[in-house]
């Protein structure tokens, strides 16, 4: 009698949790928190509930074991289509928010400002500076060894390092000052009301920092630094950063030189 009024509170319990969280799913998809619904997911949630349900009543009916055994590999498949078929779904999922992360002006990885913002904040500075030729500073920053890691240790391990240094970047800049992911292991600021000698100061500060920093990676880090001055290297966003561009993979080639003499 104990194991059926066990057996009993187990289904009536994996019912009720089963309806709870299809419930709760349903009720943050229409909310818009959720982006997507699957209709097969909602199925195989309620064949999943439903099996619990069917196997209180046989437990409480005192019917043949057999039936349990048979709902009980129901919920197994139901519960492995359910495995398999959740996890596209929540790729789908994150696909549609990083979609609209993106477009909202942010990059999902890092959590700054993205190539959208970067462009459209340059443009705007040159069309508002033209007039008085005030200066601000543009700085390209691509990563030295990052393959490595991702090599090494795996994406995960190179998504995290990407978070660190665009951290690290935050409490170097500014209030006022602008930094972007401008793609794949490369960074890019704005460096405003600042002429290339105080933005040379600031990546050479960058490079001290990474260069001493205790990382849980064995490849060493270095930063590649390109820098363009508004007027000086340009008056459009894309000149300066084609100046910039440019002197990034100069410093680059410089130290390759370097390692190589070494």
């Amino acid at each position: 009698m104990l194991a059926i009024s066990f057996d009993a509170v187990y289904a009536l319990a994996g019912a009720l949790l089963g309806g709870i969280w299809l419930v709760t799913l349903r009720k943050l998809t229409i909310q818009g928190v959720f982006p997507t619904w699957d209709l097969i997911l909602w199925v195989a949630g309620g064949m999943l509930i439903a099996s619990y349900g069917l196997e209180l009543i046989v437990i409480l009916a005192g019917y043949a074991s057999a039936y349990r055994i048979i709902l009980k590999l129901l919920r197994i498949g139901a519960a492995s289509f359910l495995t398999f078929k959740g996890f596209t779904w929540l790729n789908e999922i994150y696909t549609v928010l990083e979609d609209k992360i993106s477009e909202a002006g942010v990059d999902f990885l890092t959590g700054v400002a993205n190539r959208k913002v970067l462009f459209e904040t340059l443009e705007q500075l040159c069309k508002s500076r033209r007039a008085s030729d005030s200066q601000f500073a543009v700085v390209l920053v691509d990563l030295d060894g990052f393959k490595r890691i991702n090599d090494t240790y795996g994406h995960p391990a190179g998504d995290s390092f990407l978070r660190m240094l665009a951290n690290i970047m935050k409490e170097e800049l500014r209030e006022g000052d602008l930094l972007a992911r401008y793609g794949g292991d490369e960074f890019a600021f704005i460096v405003n009301h600042a002429t290339a000698e105080d933005a040379t100061m600031l990546t050479q500060r960058l490079k001290n920092r990474i260069a001493k920093a205790s990382w849980p990676f064995s490849p060493q880090i270095g930063l590649s630094c390109g820098i363009a001055e508004f007027p000086t290297d340009g008056r459009s966003g894309a000149a300066l950063l084609r100046a910039a561009d440019g002197r990034m993979y100069a410093d680059k080639n410089r130290g390759q030189v370097k390692m190589t003499l070494n």
